[in-house]
């Protein structure tokens, strides 16, 4: 048995949605988040352009079923975890992340087609997700482009698909055949762990590799050559994230899965990245709560919402099924309160009506102490950090999110401190 704060269990009882402001209004474009209104406020085109305030980004969790975990184990998977290399001019530097980077000219290029018409796509808009564009979209997806570029749902797959093999090897690719069977599956709505590209010997993985890290474009050159096929329709919209405001380097990125049949072989680029770990979701909390890795909030908070999800099929389904609800932008938002530092997101009473999404110089201070604070704050989705670590926290979501996202699990560190992971 897993200990009492790893077993599986149904969430808590969720409550309406309560929006409390406390920070003064801003003007800006509204948009809806379940029930309420809320106010965005966009930076200028100037701020936007020129002073580039952030960049769009793609990052891909890489999910895999293990056959060899133990018997007694709740999770039949591993999720793929890097850790970036640690550098003084890095706020990421030594931590634990997904795979990931910034979407590049090639990844929109409309030479693709000439790959794409190979699958019997002969036109831009029959890729398969033309019927999100009745659904929220938000984040790089929701960016206008260039007619005659990619559709961002394509590129910024690509863009996923492009980075992880960069950073890891891995190869999210197939055979013209068994690409066609994705793309009936996604019709079909029928799902199932898929491959990736495993017949390129490590000389080959190192040499493509240096190639498309000087030149994205040589992604596709590469493909074109292998005659395989990115498999853009086994990765699964799971998330839209903006880094808060007061970071230096800001990234708008989209979040993809992929369930993958078995483990690949993992090949550290070793440029940006220093070592791999396949761990489940309790695994990934525990070492990070032990300090053996270093987790960011967007990894504390998949792995609490992942702990509700024991096998590699049903974390597929959920994927596959968020995906078709549409997706908003999520900003989130910290202040500093007498005793701890607490970020906020979208549905929590403190989560201010009107967001700015323009970068600012440090978060706003509250005179009050936590326990002050939940004093008035009942509807909640927030993190709590009580040291600069970020190793003593507690998540607590207490809300139901819209478009039938599941919501992380309520986590208190402390509870976790001495536990043992199976």
């Amino acid at each position: 048995m897993l200990p009492t704060c790893f077993r599986i269990k149904p969430h808590v009882k969720q409550v309406a949605i309560g929006l409390r402001q406390f920070c003064k209004p801003l003007v800006g474009a509204n948009y809806t988040y379940g029930q309420r209104k809320r106010t965005l406020c966009t930076p200028s085109t100037q701020d936007a352009t020129n002073q580039k305030d952030w960049r769009e980004a793609a990052s891909l969790m890489v999910f895999a079923k293990d056959d060899n975990q133990p018997k007694n184990s709740v999770f039949d998977y591993k999720m793929l975890f890097l850790k970036r290399q640690s550098t003084a001019n890095d706020a990421y530097g030594g931590a634990s992340v997904f795979p990931g980077g910034v979407i590049d000219d090639a990844d929109l290029s409309p030479e693709w087609m000439h790959v794409f018409k190979k699958l019997g796509i002969m036109s831009m808009n029959n890729f398969g997700w033309e019927h999100l564009k009745n659904k929220p979209r938000a984040g790089p997806i929701a960016s206008p482009r260039a007619k005659d570029l990619l559709p961002n749902d394509v590129a910024f797959r690509l863009c996923a698909i492009r980075e992880t093999f960069e950073e890891s090897g891995i190869l999210i690719a197939s055979s013209h055949d068994y690409v066609k069977q994705s793309m009936k599956n996604v019709s079909a709505k029928t799902f199932a762990p898929s491959s990736c590209y495993r017949e390129l010997e490590e000389n080959k993985v190192l040499e493509w590799r240096r190639k498309i890290s000087s030149d994205a474009n040589q992604f596709l050159v590469m493909c074109k050559e292998l005659d395989i096929f990115p498999n853009i329709w086994s990765l699964f919209e799971v998330n839209n994230l903006l880094t808060p405001r007061v970071n230096k380097r800001r990234y708008d990125t989209m979040f993809y899965l992929s369930a993958l049949e078995s483990q690949p072989g993992v090949i550290i680029d070793e440029k940006e990245m220093t070592n791999d770990q396949w761990l489940n979701p309790a695994e990934g909390l525990q070492l990070h709560f032990e300090g053996d890795i270093n987790l960011f909030p967007p990894q504390l908070l998949e792995c609490a919402k992942w702990l509700d999800f024991p096998k590699i099929t049903d974390v597929q389904n959920y994927a596959a099924k968020v995906m078709d609800e549409g997706r908003e932008i999520c900003l989130p938002v910290a202040f500093h309160l007498k005793d701890c530092l607490v970020q906020t997101l979208p549905g929590d009473d403190c989560y201010p009506e009107n967001v700015s999404l323009a970068s600012i110089s440090e978060n706003p201070k509250l005179e009050e102490t936590e326990e002050e604070n939940l004093k008035r704050c009942k509807n909640l989705h927030r993190i709590t950090f009580y040291d600069k670590t970020r190793k003593s926290l507690r998540l607590d979501c207490n809300i139901k999110l819209p478009h039938k996202n599941h919501p992380p699990r309520n986590i208190n560190s402390q509870d976790w401190a001495m536990a043992k992971v199976q």
